[in-house]
């Protein structure tokens, strides 16, 4: 049987540290590797590699629970469809790990590759808070 389930914890932990490990051996964060790292330089850029890749990952892992996989007890809707959360998160929410408790959502995953797009929004009561955050994986 093929088993396609999302990667969970340990797989993303895994990939981390096989993506931290493969840019060690490049060289990555101190030039071109010379050979001559000590463990320390290597711990080092290990911990580089994963502090920057690590967030990257964790949200490729989100887009796909929320866009991409029906059946992850997770999905919203598809790319370029607003999902609106009439609800505030709860323990069974589990894609982001420390959302909001006391914020209803709405949310996007944009697919720019094709053209751009362009959102529009109400015009919001000066009393009223209201935020619009725009955010990439990079």
């Amino acid at each position: 049987m093929n088993d396609r389930r999302a990667p969970g914890r340990t797989t993303t932990w895994r990939a981390c540290l096989a993506g931290a490990l493969a840019l060690v051996s490049l060289g990555a964060g101190t030039g071109v590797a010379s050979g001559a790292e000590t463990p320390a330089e290597i711990r080092e850029i290990a911990e580089e590699a994963y502090l920057y890749g690590f967030p990257m990952i964790v949200g490729y892992k989100v887009m796909y629970d929320y866009n991409v996989d029906r059946g992850s007890g997770q999905f919203k809707a598809p790319f370029n469809v607003i999902a609106n959360e009439a609800r505030v998160y709860t323990p069974a929410d589990t894609a982001v790990s420390t959302p909001n408790s006391d914020t209803p959502y709405s949310m996007v995953q944009l697919d720019l590759r094709a053209e751009p797009m362009v959102l529009c929004v109400p015009e919001i009561e000066k009393s009223r808070y209201y935020d619009v955050q725009l955010v990439d994986l990079y």
